[in-house]
């Protein structure tokens, strides 16, 4: 209980403490030449209520391919980095637990 109030209490801070302030008065390029790249607010899709398969039989992966583990209560799991670089965030559940799993 005590991590969950000290993660919202720095939730709360962060955002005031992380502000990026930009200076837009010294650029090379002009202003009206810089475009926006990449998808659109919300154009990556989150995974939720993700699937599994043991890993006896993820014929799907690579033997050497790399994944992100996470184990909380007792569950391990292993998220492909090849599928979290197109969804980059995965909400998901760990015995009874939410827990959003970030890349």
């Amino acid at each position: 209980m005590n991590r969950i109030l000290a993660l919202a209490a720095m939730l709360l801070v962060l955002p005031l403490t992380a502000q990026a302030q930009w200076d837009f008065s010294r650029h090379s390029i002009p202003l009206d030449e810089i475009q926006s790249g990449g998808p659109p607010r919300d154009g990556i899709p989150a995974l939720t209520n993700p699937k599994y398969v043991p890993a006896a039989k993820a014929d799907f992966m690579l033997p050497d391919e790399q994944v992100l583990g996470v184990f909380i209560n007792g569950v391990a799991r292993a998220y492909p980095i090849r599928i979290l670089s197109w969804h980059e965030v995965v909400n998901d559940d760990f015995g009874g637990q939410p827990v959003l799993v970030s890349w």
